[in-house]
């Protein structure tokens, strides 16, 4: 199964203001006609919809285990997306062939235990809420593994007939 490189979204970089973006955001939510209607993205020729989870990545620097995250994702292009959130400053780059390259997106500086943090994750969602083939979200620190393959974790988190939130 296999998604048009067209419907990809590759650059992440703009030039809005958090508050532009928020706005952005916002309003494109709320023009849709109804909270449980179904965005996604088409295949190639057998026209289904396919939900996408945006694994939100929020680093001081660099992601040390990276490899370990690429081995995750491999083979599963197009049920994804990712998005980092690092220092600004920070300069270290990934290869084109990697798939953290060209997903940072602009940040600000982050200072643990403040309200900078908070901001930062609403940063990282309203970029994820920008492609609407986003469905589910998860917010990952860099010290942060998988514990399972990408497909157990896929299936569990667009599985429509579970509970979204376990409450007990």
């Amino acid at each position: 199964m296999e998604i048009k490189p067209e419907l990809q979204l590759q650059v992440l970089k703009h030039n809005m203001s958090d508050q532009e973006l928020f706005t952005k955001v916002s309003s494109s939510s709320s023009s849709s006609s109804s909270s449980s209607s179904w965005f996604g993205r088409r295949h190639n020729d057998d026209e289904k919809m396919v939900s996408k989870v945006a694994f939100m990545f929020l680093t001081g620097g660099g992601l040390p285990l990276a490899a370990l995250w690429e081995k995750f994702f491999e083979g599963h292009e197009g049920f994804y997306s990712i998005y980092v959130h690092t220092n600004p400053s920070f300069q270290e780059s990934y290869p084109e062939t990697s798939v953290f390259y060209s997903r940072r997106i602009p940040s600000q500086a982050v200072y643990w235990g403040t309200s900078s943090m908070i901001d930062a994750e609403k940063r990282l969602l309203a970029n994820a809420l920008l492609d609407k083939s986003n469905q589910r979200f998860v917010l990952l620190s860099d010290s942060c593994i998988p514990l399972f393959n990408f497909t157990t974790i896929y299936d569990y988190l667009t599985d429509e007939l579970e509970p979204d939130l376990d409450v007990g």
